[in-house]
C-alpha cells in the first residue's frame, strides 16, 4: 500500500475548493455504504490520507482521485470545473484546449487529446504550485514526464530525481513515486501515462474526427 500523506502542511493543501470535493467524495462514499477503510484498501492510499481528502485537508493528485472515483463507481470528470470535450479526434487544435482543476486553481490540468478508439496513452500539462508536494502513489501501467518549467523533485521507489526543463523522467507507475516542486516558480510538466483517467466513451465511438 501507498505511503502516508506527508504531514508537511504544504502538502497539497486543499482549501475551500478541497473542503468542497471532499464533502462530495464523502457524500458518495455514504451513499453506497463503503467505508473509508474499504476506498482506501481499493485505491492502495491509506486510510488517514482518505480521511484528510474528505475533511479537505489534503488535495488528491489526478491519479489518486481517478482512483478514488472509481472506488466510489464515478467518473474524474464529475470533479472537474468544466466538463471536458469526449468527441473521439486524433488532432486537437491548440485554442481549442481548456485548463482543468479538481480542488485548488493553483494547480491546473490542461488535457491534450481526445482519444480514438483503442487509444492507450493520455496526455496533460500540469502547472504544480511551488511548495506542492503530491501523495505517494502506485497505478497500472506508464508514466513519462517531460518538464517545461520549474524544477520538480520525482521519488521513485526511494530514488529522487532533481528535474529540471528539458528533462525526461519514464518509469513504470507500479513503482511508489510522489513529485514536489521544490523550484521558486509554479512548475510545468508534460505527463503522458496509460491510465484511463477520464471518460472511456471517447474511445468507443465508432470512428474518430479528423
Amino acid at each position: 500500500m501507498s505511503e502516508p500523506a506527508s504531514t508537511d502542511p504544504r502538502e497539497g493543501h486543499a482549501g475551500s475548493e478541497g473542503a468542497r470535493l471532499g464533502h462530495l467524495l464523502r457524500q458518495r462514499r455514504k451513499e453506497i455504504g463503503k467505508t473509508m477503510k474499504q476506498v482506501a484498501a481499493e485505491c492502495d492510499l491509506t486510510e488517514g490520507f482518505i480521511s484528510q481528502v474528505e475533511r479537505g485537508l489534503s488535495a488528491p493528485s489526478l491519479i489518486s482521485l481517478y482512483k478514488i472515483a472509481n472506488a466510489l463507481g464515478m467518473s474524474v470528470d464529475s470533479f472537474l470545473s468544466e466538463e471536458p470535450q469526449h468527441t473521439p479526434s486524433m488532432v486537437t487544435r491548440s485554442e481549442t484546449r481548456t485548463g482543468y482543476t479538481v480542488e485548488t486553481k493553483e494547480r491546473v490540468y490542461e488535457i491534450l487529446e481526445r482519444g480514438f478508439p483503442g487509444a492507450k496513452l493520455n496526455g496533460c500539462i500540469t502547472r504544480i504550485p511551488v511548495g506542492y508536494v503530491s501523495e505517494m502513489m502506485t497505478h497500472e501501467g506508464e508514466d513519462f514526464v517531460y518538464i517545461i518549467e520549474g524544477e520538480i523533485l520525482y521519488e521513485v521507489n526511494g530514488s529522487h530525481y532533481h528535474l529540471k526543463a528539458g528533462d525526461t523522467l519514464h518509469f513504470p507507475s507500479s513503482l511508489p513515486h510522489r513529485a514536489t516542486n521544490v523550484g521558486t516558480v509554479p512548475a510545468r510538466e508534460l505527463w503522458v501515462g496509460t491510465t484511463p483517467i477520464f471518460k472511456d466513451s471517447r474511445r468507443e465511438e465508432a470512428s474518430p474526427a479528423g
